[in-house]
């Protein structure tokens, strides 16, 4: 009995989403789709009249943490250091344990298309079957054939099964269950640093605040960067770069229907494009707002003189190199090599770290 198709349509529209976010930049994206792009043969107070970029005000913040927070986040790590233990024949499986089944649907007796399967995996309690389905496995044993009598909702993919009365013949081959330690003195001495409850919560706490400071951090130089760009006039495109992501952006379009086996309008229509004219205009818009915003960081870094050091570019690739990419998968998912990525990366957050310098903070907003 497969995931029914609504469910698997969703998680491809989903993937869908996602994967063109990459080349449809929002306000805050820098990621572009294609291969290099240099804006040093221009001049850009010609083609842009940026915005007032210092002395501007922003709100200031509060951080707090609360004992809930720290409690959240220790719940967090323990669950997060929880092992798999595999249970023995005969002992009853419960919600969110993974099992391993073989099951045979009959309608009216007789075995139906798409109604059997042997060796299927999944966590008690995912939803990926019909209703009733993984509920009434719950407190059988591992070992034990169970029979279920299940009803497929009116709505199922397959119009031959919609509304029928089905039996199921469940075999649970096996099950895990995951093991979530206990907190406590043992737990902290063994897998941290500390030697006590109270020196580890106090860490706890230090960091949930950083994070929530950085976080707040964030959103003044995001809110700075959208009034900066909104008021930036721009004189003149240079047409040649805009043309270039208007066309990367058509490709990407085309490379991912035909690797989700569909047509372009259908991909189209996915995200609500009624045609290709509609199309046309966001992804010229699109294509426009990268280029105002890289041309207004490249603007303000020439200004003043905003650089980023070779240890710092070092570094950056180094992470990134870490984490799994090279020139090739920065490539893929960008569009612009190792090198190329890292300079705007980095350029573009030199340029908030010194917007936000030359700003005036006022007191924060009330709540």
């Amino acid at each position: 009995m497969p995931k029914t198709m609504k469910k698997r349509e969703k998680l491809k529209m989903k993937k869908l989403a996602a994967a063109l976010a990459i080349c449809l930049i929002t306000v805050m994206g820098l990621a572009a789709c294609g291969s290099e792009v240099s804006y040093d043969d221009y001049e850009l107070s010609e083609y842009i009249k940026a915005g007032e970029y210092k002395g501007l005000t922003v709100p200031g913040f509060t951080v707090s943490v609360t004992e809930e927070d720290v409690q959240e986040q220790i719940d967090s790590t323990l669950e997060a250091s929880a092992t798999t233990q595999d249970l023995s024949e005969g002992t009853a499986i419960a919600e969110g344990d993974t099992v391993n089944v073989d099951y045979v649907g009959r309608m009216d007796g007789k075995k139906f298309d798409g109604g059997s399967a042997e060796g299927q995996e999944f966590t008690l309690g995912s939803g990926g079957y019909i209703e009733g389905f993984e509920s009434g496995l719950v407190g059988h044993e591992v070992g034990e054939k169970v029979k279920l009598d299940l009803t497929f909702p009116d709505d199922y993919t397959s119009e031959e099964l919609q509304g029928k009365d089905v039996e199921f013949t469940v075999t649970i081959n096996s099950a895990a269950r995951q093991e979530i330690p206990e907190y406590g003195l043992d737990f902290v001495q063994n897998t941290t640093k500390f030697d006590s409850l109270e020196e580890y919560e106090a860490d706890v706490e230090k960091q949930l605040y950083d994070q929530k400071e950085q976080s707040e951090i964030e959103n003044q130089k995001t809110t700075l960067w959208s009034e900066i760009l909104e008021n930036t006039e721009v004189k003149k495109y240079p047409q040649e770069i805009v043309d270039h992501y208007i066309e990367l952006n058509n490709e990407q379009i085309d490379v991912m229907a035909e690797e989700y086996g569909m047509s372009r309008d259908e991909m189209l229509a996915s995200y609500d494009f009624g045609d290709e004219e509609e199309f046309a205009a966001v992804n010229e818009d699109s294509s426009k707002l990268r280029v105002k915003q890289e041309m207004l960081i490249e603007y303000i870094a020439q200004k003043e003189d905003i650089t980023y050091s070779s240890e710092e570019e070092e570094e950056a690739m180094a992470e990134y190199e870490a984490a799994g990419y090279d020139d090739e998968t920065m490539e893929l998912q960008t569009g612009r090599n190792m090198k190329d990525y890292v300079h705007i990366e980095l350029l573009y957050q030199k340029v908030l770290d010194f917007i936000l310098e030359n700003a005036e903070i006022t007191e924060p907003q009330a709540e």
